[in-house]
């Protein structure tokens, strides 16, 4: 069987012949007045007419004076019959193709065919075809059906190919989007106004999570990508509006798990002058709503789970049902007593900070059994710092949770309005966040300014896509069209584009760019990574010195990732702007061969370890031309002087585990 890269090459031939005959072999326009589907689900009705179709082929036969093409497109599959007599020949400048020249064509290419809806003398649906172009020539063949495309790892990087051969996957994520339509068409219709808010913020907040950083050039300022949409809705409350939401995505800077995405789309809603109980009751007619929408039933089998939305809903008391399980007072314990019963149910114990994290993780290991759906309520209020008290249970929030097949589906509270009491709050979670909680809640002085103008009382809501994936019945990354993971480039691809230099593909950072950040690194950061420098013994000492500084001051630059290094930044003789590592101590290391030193800078790169070189014939005086002499050097012919190194200790220690220290 042929190999990719050969029935690329043929693919190729056959475009070239076609460039050759003068057809344009992706011309910008379509006609097409049919979808396939419609033909078929309405064929009594169109039978005679004439109809333009266009779509993949995905299937080609031909018998001499006769040729069958299967076409699809997004509303099904439809059979073209081509007939000599019938079929016009070629009007290259058109990009129409006669029979002559059916064999240029391969499944997976793009055709549109113009002719007769019939059926064929075997009662097949058909386009009786008058005149057939070309729309887009494939240059790759697509698995069939048959062939299967199975593999996990390649379905989740060539999601295109996935969603072709794969139909449940196609069609999951039209459910997806329906999911979204009828939030959005709930709320609507319950006169919410959608008002989008930033994805960038100077301080984010609204949950318990680490944020992505980024650089804005023109502020030259660091911004957050926001982990909630709550802050900024609720300002939209203090601005006059009264039923809020938002549709978009949110980022976490957290581990990918079966629920959990970096990145993922949620929603979120406020509503003033209604409380957490109308919230509720509002929810439960919500969840019925858009999953009746989405999948036409409020029935389903989630993997062990019966469930059935349906009817009421149940409410369990947070605290009650932690007595129950572990006869724990939740209003009176200590972490000890919370620790020892994490570890009577093995349960992770060490990263335990704080009573109320440890309870929570209590809680989830109740809330993975749980069918539901149920109403979690009467949290305790440690737990839930942007919440509202109970008047008649002062110690809980007026939070509420579903709770289905065994995940937390969403979050509603009453919402905290008191600008001294929140203001409190968030002192104590900034105080836990600089004490080393990154997940802790930022203090937000601003919104505690819009506090103190007035937001009056209201109820607010969030759920994200993980109540899709859960209905679904796939993980979170099934339930996404493009997850994300490691650039990758595979061998057969780097064989196909010799000329492409693939060294800095997927990175996302031209090299030789810098992000600055100013703040010192943590303590934990300079044991995870180092700065090395090996050295060529037997150099005079000056020279010595100064392969070390050009090594060291011209590493930043080929990094992926600057923000792990704290630099100042500086200009040459030339007036280029370069840069100086600081706060970082080298540990220096020796060697008498080149050779050695040539075989570390190779290691580093096979490991990704970010490098810079200093050899015998860098005398320019700028750091980046230093680099550019480097790359355009026989690099087995030259003289390593020096050698710099910064990255993760462990792949730090097996590259220079054969060297010696300098002392």
């Amino acid at each position: 069987m042929a190999n990719l890269k050969e029935l690329r090459e043929e693919r190729l031939r056959k475009l070239q012949e076609l460039k050759n005959l003068g057809v344009n072999p992706y011309p910008a326009k379509s006609n097409r007045t049919h979808m396939s589907g419609k033909i078929v689900s309405d064929f009594m009705e169109l039978e005679g007419i004439q109809a333009t179709v266009a779509g993949r082929i995905v299937g080609i036969r031909k018998f001499g004076k006769l040729a069958f093409i299967v076409l699809k497109d997004a509303s099904g599959q439809l059979q073209l019959f081509l007939k000599e007599g019938i079929v016009e020949g070629a009007v290259p400048e058109e990009s129409c193709l006669g029979l002559e020249q059916l064999n240029l064509l391969d499944t997976g290419d793009f055709i549109e065919a113009t002719g007769r809806i019939i059926k064929s003398k075997t009662s097949e649906i058909s386009i009786e075809v008058k005149t057939l172009r070309l729309l887009a020539k494939s240059l790759r063949p697509m698995p069939t059906i048959q062939d299967g495309f199975t593999n996990k790892e390649e379905r989740m990087r060539r999601r295109y190919i996935d969603m072709n051969v794969n139909e449940d996957v196609r069609k999951r994520f039209i459910r997806r989007s329906l999911f979204w339509q009828a939030t959005r068409e709930f709320l609507l219709n319950n006169k919410f106004t959608e008002i989008n808010i930033p994805v960038l913020e100077h301080t984010t907040g609204g949950a318990d999570a680490n944020p992505f950083v980024t650089h804005m050039d023109a502020l030259d300022q660091d911004f957050y990508l926001r982990i909630s949409h709550e802050l900024p809705l609720k300002r939209l409350l203090g601005a006059g509006y009264e039923k809020v939401f938002d549709i978009g995505p949110r980022f976490r800077n957290e581990n990918y798990s079966d629920e959990h995405l970096p990145e993922h789309v949620a929603m979120e809603w406020y509503w003033a002058y209604a409380d957490w109980r109308e919230g509720m009751k509002f929810m439960t007619e919500m969840y019925k709503y858009v999953l009746e929408e989405t999948f036409g039933t409020t029935k389903f089998k989630l993997g062990n789970f019966s469930v059935d939305i349906s009817g009421e809903w149940e409410e369990w008391d947070y605290a009650e049902v932690i007595k129950k399980h572990y006869e724990i007072d939740v209003y009176d314990c200590t972490i000890s007593q919370v620790k020892d019963a994490l570890k009577k149910h093995n349960l992770e114990v060490e990263k335990t900070e704080s009573l109320a994290r440890g309870i929570d993780k209590l809680w989830k290991n109740i809330r993975k059994d749980v069918a539901g759906p149920i109403w979690l309520i009467n949290t305790p209020l440690f737990i839930s710092p942007l919440s509202k008290s109970n008047p008649q249970r002062p110690n809980t929030a007026q939070r509420f949770q579903p709770v289905i097949a065994g995940s937390e589906l969403g979050n509603g509270f009453s919402e905290l309005n008191d600008p001294i009491d929140q203001l409190n709050r968030f002192v104590e979670q900034q105080k836990m966040r600089d004490s080393g909680d990154e997940e802790a809640m930022m203090l937000d002085i601003d919104f505690i300014e819009m506090l103190e103008y007035g937001m009056p009382p209201a109820c607010g809501w969030g759920y994200s896509e993980r109540v899709f994936w859960i209905f679904e019945g796939v993980t979170a990354r099934e339930g996404v069209p493009f997850p994300q993971l490691r650039p990758e480039i595979d061998a057969v691809t780097k064989d196909i584009y010799p000329e492409v230099n693939f060294s800095h593909s997927g990175t996302g950072r031209k090299p030789n760019t810098l992000s600055p950040k100013s703040e010192l690194m943590s303590e934990e950061h300079r044991l995870a990574y180092q700065m090395v420098v090996i050295l060529k013994e037997g150099v005079e000492t000056a020279r010595l010195i100064n392969a070390a500084n050009h090594a060291v001051a011209g590493l930043v630059g080929t990094m992926n990732d600057p923000s792990k290094f704290d630099f100042l930044e500086y200009r040459d003789k030339t007036g280029e702007l370069d840069v100086v590592i600081a706060h970082h101590p080298a540990i220096i290391f020796k060697s008498s061969d080149s050779r050695k030193i040539l075989k570390a800078y190779q290691t580093a790169k096979a490991l990704h370890v970010p490098s810079n070189a200093f050899i015998e014939t860098m005398t320019l005086g700028s750091s980046v031309e230093e680099m550019k002499l480097l790359e355009n050097t026989k690099i087995e012919d030259v003289d390593f002087w020096g050698l710099a190194l910064f990255g993760k200790t462990s792949d730090l220690r097996e590259i220079t585990k054969n060297f010696q220290l300098w002392k």
